[in-house]
């Protein structure tokens, strides 16, 4: 029999005007993010962008388990509950903050590729994106108080440990990019695909650039220098990362219609494609 994983934190009142703050603001974004959504996909005669919306929004079911491996905790004590999982209590907003900031955003990263298909664009639409995730949670934390993030924690500003803000940032940004090459392969019921997108991305950055540095943080009573040096490989690899997907799979493509309408084929077309 195993035993759950919990998270023990140290728990506060929740701030009663900072929890309807955060709730009203968050589902605001959202709204704007589906109104988006419908209107390009209306005018377009298009379905991938609500896909995307809902991928982000079904990647809130991973903000459990990043809670409790890098230290963030709700604030319990007069929350309004949607559930609890790995520990960590999970207020009712934190589903509309997944439609706006990773659904939302990768749609709107992968027609901005669309149109400007250059290195330069990659990197001005990440450091947006970071800038936009340091505000928002230097905001959530210090002035709403809705939660923080507990234990020893690196490169802390007004109760925010900075570098991840470059990992909030790259699912959206990976996600953008993928579906910009992606989309335009996919016809019909394939584009569903994409429901796994987002959660991927997010995996990639929560796991893949993040190993490192959680595994130093998890180990038995690891020293601050080396827990701050191995925050650094965090935003290290995904600076890595997303130059590999940007210059691989963005940079020197052809501008094409933001849309990213499946391509027409030929049955010439085929029998001239050679098979790897």
């Amino acid at each position: 029999m195993t035993a759950p994983v919990t998270t023990d934190g140290i728990d506060s009142p929740v701030s009663e005007v900072g929890q309807w703050l955060a709730t009203g603001l968050t589902f605001a974004l959202a709204l704007a993010a589906i109104a988006y959504v419908v209107r390009i996909c209306v005018r377009d005669r298009i379905v991938w962008p609500a896909i995307l919306l809902a991928s982000g929004g079904l990647t809130c079911l991973m903000e459990p388990l990043f809670d409790h491996l890098y230290g963030l905790w709700f604030y319990e004590e007069g929350q309004w509950h949607l559930y609890t999982t790995f520990g960590s209590n999970q207020p009712i907003w934190v589903p509309a903050a997944y439609i706006a900031f990773y659904g939302g955003a990768t749609v709107l990263i992968s027609r901005t590729l669309a149109r400007r298909p250059q290195m330069r664009t990659v990197w001005s639409l990440y450091s947006s994106i970071v800038a936009m995730a340091v505000i928002a949670e230097i905001t959530y934390i210090s002035i709403l108080e809705v939660y923080c993030y507990q234990d020893r924690q690196p490169f802390v500003v007004l109760g925010y440990p900075i570098f991840l803000g470059f990992t909030n940032a790259m699912s959206a940004v990976v996600s953008g990019i993928v579906a910009y090459r992606l989309v335009p392969l996919l016809r019909g019921a394939a584009q569903l695909y994409l429901i796994t997108l987002v959660p991927g991305a997010f995996a990639m950055g929560l796991f893949g650039t993040g190993i490192l540095y959680l595994s130093v943080r998890h180990s038995e009573n690891p020293s601050m220098i080396l827990v701050s040096l191995a925050a650094l490989t965090v935003a290290g690899g995904i600076a890595w990362t997303i130059r590999m997907l940007g210059r691989h799979l963005v940079d020197g493509q052809n501008p094409v219609d933001p849309a990213l309408r499946p391509a027409t084929h030929t049955a010439d077309d085929e029998r001239r494609t050679p098979v790897a």
